[in-house]
């Protein structure tokens, strides 16, 4: 039976879910003469109750005696104006007394609102509808204490007695979109008077960008290059403290203003990201928010007040991201090398939702170049909303159904190890990486020193990782410590291997190494000769055999299941721009492409990438962005995964194929093929179809757009990704993710995206003194992690990576890049 309905139609004053513990305060108005926060519990419980049809309760019980000498709260964050225990407020008081629960009636005039304090706790505000002031609230503040998956609970359960209250209708008449609503505006805050001051004195980085229209890099792709450009530093002659004072060209004159035809217009507030406040501030508001179409697939987002103008193509440089809580858009753009995090937060949640929809459907086109009204409306629905996976019914939606009562035990277990795992790593400031040693031991003069490292592949059996470098493979070994094992060794030089030669005797520069025949071989491409694969033997570090693929380019290659590096499988899979295909060494032609196992499209599909599971199913990617999935070779795609804009570089996947991990150049796809519904649910996307009503789970990973902006001024560079990997290792679980952008490497919590439902607040990072050219976990151990960057080899500890914030991600000479 349905445990929401259970609890909804059963007898009153039930408790349906409870907050353990928190502080309980009074927030008075301006007008107040009395202090304007004053703590009413140190400790005490926050629950909702049902009162009766329709009816709900949200009260807060103190948990301790405390006496009024009692100290509040000791963190002096500013957060919180008052530290001490006193007497309700004349207010406040309920038959002249202070009482030892606080009880309210649930409905819009508690105008009920999630939020966070300045330590980052979450916090609930909402109306005393106790009190007899104007404009007086309460506030709730969760002990850290608290699980965010007791949050998470607690926020589902309110959000359904909301509408049981609202609409007075019963719970099973909601719909997944009501219930989103309902989400959206409790967790929405729009500025008002009472902090225009404080946000008006934060920050003055934007308070000079009067009538500028900002281009980004590709500015002759949207507007009209002839278009005159002003020196900034010659427009503001007072913006001295500001990053506008930096000499930038941009279009200025407002009769210079791109034109086209209307898509969407709508209104919101815009913020700025103070890189040293690490807040976003309000720049002005109202802001008119338009998309227009301006020529062939070309798109145009525009932002206009009167005071403020801002313009740029729509594309995914701008890192583009939606965060629901706020009801706002994020994306960053670069003015002179200093990249920039603004956000749009829109005044209405429906036109918040119709923008992410028009929005959507221009950047897919001006991608794809195809119309949105060409694909199908399953498709459309997984472009907008790729995290929306069909449920069955609400129990589902909570994770309370029978069936799952264990994995999410286990999942929050994971979670909480983990939390804690973290919460030792930035309390142990002297975790660092062992340094290996420079690759330029290993140079020896060569001419193609200055290239540095291309390449890691780490093996399974030996302990043993290998760098491309030049026409040269570094060989490294690792310390054979456990995963429990805190004092493993580091990394050591062992030797080189160089002179390779194919068999009409020239010389070639390695590529791509993939582990081979028990890790006692490596296969090798060779950029300069792409229907061809060389076998190599590690021991003689001699090329022994030479393979080739007929007519076809070898776009990407790798093992026919995902472990063969430990078996004597011969064979190996591969991609070229329209086939799919299987080599096998053993067939007695040059030409070792099975023919009977590989599938050759008439349509050119441009395939990029390809990934096999522990059982041999196979998933391709493509540079449209698309994934097939197949569970053997030579025949039709079990199932499909639409694109979402970015061509997929790799692909990896978890052993049992329940999990893939795509690459692409501004962020990771991690895509559930769990099938949720239907006749062939619990099976995958390899081996079944997904419903014509259902689409795959998908996370997109992302640096969130304020690190962005960190990363992006000290690196003067975009952000592009590395091959991603899960940890790896047969018969272990997939925990983590690892990839990196420039010098920074980036590793993802798969629980905690999967428990907050994306990966924003999911990612750590350890910035490095060079860029990174790959890194991975060491084979059977999520702990260690080999990084090669473009001149060393490393071996750190997943503890050294930090929770990012400007310290992490930029050295503190650099941050006043933003103002100066």
């Amino acid at each position: 039976m349905n445990i929401i309905k259970k609890f909804m139609d059963s007898g009153n004053e039930q408790e349906l879910s409870v907050i353990a513990s928190g502080e309980f305060d009074l927030l008075r108005s301006k007008q107040s003469p009395k202090s304007s926060l004053e703590c009413i519990y140190n400790d005490s419980s926050l629950r909702i109750t049902r009162n009766g049809q329709y009816s709900y309760s949200i009260s807060v019980k103190k948990a301790v005696d405390l006496t009024e000498d009692d100290e509040g709260d000791e963190n002096g964050d500013g957060y919180y104006s008052d530290d001490t225990m006193s007497v309700l407020s004349v207010q406040s008081k309920i038959g002249g007394k202070k009482d030892e629960e606080w009880s309210f009636t649930l409905g819009p005039q508690l105008d009920f609102k999630k939020t966070w304090s300045n330590l980052g706790d979450t916090v609930f505000v909402w109306n005393n509808s106790l009190g007899d002031e104007n404009d007086e609230r309460v506030q709730f503040v969760i002990s850290s204490d608290v699980s965010s998956a007791d949050v998470d609970h607690f926020l589902q359960i309110l959000y359904r007695c909301y509408y049981t209250v609202v609409n007075k209708k019963p719970i099973s008449s909601a719909t997944e979109n009501d219930i989103k609503d309902i989400e959206l505006l409790l967790n929405t805050i729009i500025p008002d008077d009472e902090n225009e001051e404080t946000i008006e004195s934060s920050s003055d980085l934007l308070k000079k960008l009067n009538y500028l229209n900002v281009h980004n890099n590709n500015q002759d792709d949207y507007g009209d290059s002839d278009n005159d450009v002003t020196d900034l530093g010659e427009l503001y002659q007072d913006a001295k403290d500001t990053f506008v004072s930096k000499s930038v060209s941009a279009h200025l004159s407002s009769s210079n203003e791109v034109e086209g035809a209307m898509i969407g217009s709508y209104i919101g507030g815009l913020y700025l990201f103070d890189p040293i406040k690490e807040d976003f501030i309000l720049q002005d508001h109202p802001m008119e928010i338009s998309l227009l179409e301006i020529g062939n697939y070309k798109y145009w987002l525009d932002i206009n007040s009167k005071e403020t103008k801002l313009g740029m193509g729509v594309s995914q440089e701008l890192n583009p991201t939606f965060d629901d809580d706020k009801v706002g858009f994020i994306f960053n753009y670069t003015i002179e090398q200093i990249t920039l995090s603004f956000m749009i937060k829109f005044d209405s949640i429906k036109e918040y939702k119709s923008f992410k929809l028009k929005w959507s459907s221009c950047l897919w086109m001006a991608t794809n170049k195809v119309s949105w009204d060409e694909i199908s409306d399953k498709e459309k629905q997984y472009i907008v909303n790729p995290t929306m996976a069909l449920v069955k019914d609400l129990d589902n939606i909570l994770g309370f159904g029978e069936d799952n009562d264990d994995d999410r035990r286990e999942a929050l277990r994971s979670l909480e190890q983990d939390d804690a795992e973290e919460e030792d790593e930035e309390d142990d400031e002297e975790v660092e990486s062992s340094l290996l040693v420079s690759s330029e031991q290993y140079e020896e003069g060569s001419a193609s020193s200055s290239t540095g490292n291309r390449s890691l592949t780490v093996s399974a059996r030996n302990n043993r990782s290998y760098v491309v470098r030049g026409n040269k493979i570094g060989v490294f070994k690792t310390g054979s410590g456990s995963v429990e094992d805190e004092d493993e060794d580091g990394l050591e030089f062992v030797s080189v291997i160089k002179g390779f030669k194919g068999k009409d005797g020239k010389g070639f520069n390695p590529e791509n190494p993939m582990m081979y025949m028990e890790d006692r071989s490596l296969i090798l491409g060779d950029n300069n000769n792409l229907n061809k694969l060389y076998k190599m033997d590690i021991e003689t570090g001699k090329i022994i055999e030479e393979w080739g693929s007929g007519d076809k380019d070898i776009v990407q290659y790798g093992p026919t299941r995902k472990y063969d590096q430990l078996t004597s499988e011969p064979t190996v899979v591969g991609v070229s721009n329209n086939t799919i295909f299987k080599m096998d060494p053993r067939i007695p032609n040059e030409n070792k492409i099975v023919q009977d196992q590989s599938k050759q499209y008439v349509t050119k599909y441009n395939f990029s990438s390809i990934g096999t599971t522990e059982d041999g199913y196979i998933a391709v990617g493509s540079a449209k962005g698309d994934i097939k999935l197949y569970d053997r070779l030579g025949i039709r795609a079990k199932s499909a995964i639409p694109s979402l804009g970015e061509p997929i570089k790799y692909i990896t996947t978890s052993a049992d194929g329940r999990w893939l991990l795509a690459t692409c150049e501004t962020s990771l796809l991690l895509i559930d093929l769990t099938i949720k519904t239907g006749k062939n649910e619990g099976n995958i996307g390899f081996m079944k179809s997904f419903p014509a009503a259902e689409n795959a789970k998908t996370y997109i990973l992302r640096v969130s757009p304020e690190h962005t902006s960190y990363m992006m001024t000290y690196t003067k560079q975009p952000i592009c990704f590395s091959r991603a990997y899960f940890n790896a290792g047969v018969g272990q679980k997939e925990q983590n993710i690892i990839t990196s952008t420039g010098p920074f490497a980036i590793t993802w919590s798969l629980n905690k995206i999967v428990q907050q439902g994306n990966g924003t607040n999911a990612y750590f990072i350890k910035r490095y003194d060079d860029d990174i050219v790959a890194d991975n976990f060491k084979f059977g151990n999520r702990k260690r992690v080999i990084v090669a960057s473009k001149n060393d080899i490393s071996l750190s500890k997943l503890k050294s990576f930090k929770q990012p914030n400007k310290d992490v991600l930029m050295p503190k000479s650099n941050i006043r890049e933003f103002y100066d």
